[in-house]
C-alpha cells in the first residue's frame, strides 16, 4: 500500500496544482527570510566599544561573522520550516488534486474552516521545530555512540510519527469529524507512521526537503483512501480507483 502511494505521488508530482503550491510556498519563504534578514541587519551591532583596541577590533570581527553565521544557519533551519507551514495551508488543494485523479467518486466535501487550517499548519511547523530542538542532545549522543545510524533512526521515528499523524488529520478531516479521524488513526497507526517516516526521510535530503510537504499530503491522501476503502469496493483492473 505504501509503495503504491509513493509511486502514485511521484507520477503526479508535476501536476499543475502541485507546482502552484510549491512556487507559492518557496516565494513566501524567500520573502519572509528576506524581511527577517533585513530586520536583523538593522538591529545587529556593527561595532564593539570597550575602550581596549584589541578587544574592539576582535569584537568587530565577531559582530560581522556572528551576523552572517546566524543568517546562514537561520536560513538553513527556517527555510524548510516556512515552506512546510505555507504548504500546510494548501494541503486541501493537494488532497483534492490526488482525489480528482485517483478517487473521483470519493472527493472530500467537508469544509474545514480556514482558521483551523492555519492552526493545523502552525501546529505542525512548531511541533517539528520544538521536537527536534528537544532531541538535539539525544541526537548528539547517538551520533557519538552509533556513528550516526541511531541519530538517523531517532530522527525518522520522531518526525515520522508527528508528520504521519498531522498530515493524516489534515486529509481525513475533509471526510469525517475529528472523533472518527482519531479512531481510524489509532486503528491504522502503523500504516500512517510508515507514510510519515518516508516523508521525514525526505526532509533529510537537500532540495528534496522542499517538496516533502507536498509529497506528504499526497501520500497520506492515498493512505487514507486505502484505509477507508471497503473490501467490496477495492480497485478493479483497469480502474484508477
Amino acid at each position: 500500500m505504501i509503495a503504491q502511494a509513493v509511486n502514485r505521488t511521484w507520477q503526479q508530482i508535476l501536476h499543475p496544482k502541485f507546482r502552484s503550491v510549491f512556487i507559492t510556498s518557496v516565494l513566501a519563504a524567500i520573502i519572509t527570510l528576506t524581511v527577517l534578514t533585513l530586520t536583523l541587519n538593522h538591529y545587529w551591532p556593527e561595532k564593539v566599544v570597550s575602550g581596549y583596541r584589541w578587544i574592539d577590533e576582535f569584537g568587530d570581527f565577531l559582530a560581522s561573522a556572528g551576523y552572517w553565521t546566524i543568517v546562514m544557519l537561520g536560513s538553513y533551519l527556517l527555510f524548510p520550516a516556512i515552506v512546510t507551514m505555507v504548504m500546510g495551508l494548501f494541503a486541501d488543494q493537494i488532497a483534492t488534486a490526488v482525489e480528482e485523479e485517483y478517487y473521483p467518486n470519493r472527493i472530500g466535501i467537508r469544509k474545514v474552516p480556514f482558521g483551523d487550517v492555519i492552526i493545523s499548519a502552525l501546529k505542525l511547523t512548531i511541533m517539528i521545530l520544538v521536537l527536534n530542538l528537544i532531541a538535539l542532545f539525544p541526537y548528539l549522543l547517538l551520533l557519538l555512540f552509533t556513528g550516526g545510524i541511531g541519530t538517523l533512526a531517532l530522527y525518522i521515528a520522531l518526525n515520522g510519527f508527528l508528520i504521519g499523524r498531522e498530515y493524516y488529520e489534515m486529509v481525513a478531516i475533509r471526510h469525517m469529524d475529528r472523533q472518527a479521524v482519531a479512531v481510524t488513526r489509532q486503528r491504522h497507526g502503523n500504516k500512517i507512521f510508515m507514510g510519515g517516516a518516508i516523508v521525514s526521510a525526505m526532509f533529510l535530503v537537500p532540495v528534496l526537503n522542499l517538496i516533502a510537504p507536498i509529497a506528504g499530503a499526497a501520500i497520506m491522501t492515498h493512505v487514507f483512501h486505502n484505509i477507508r476503502r471497503p473490501e467490496a469496493s477495492r480497485v478493479q483492473p483497469g480502474n484508477k480507483q
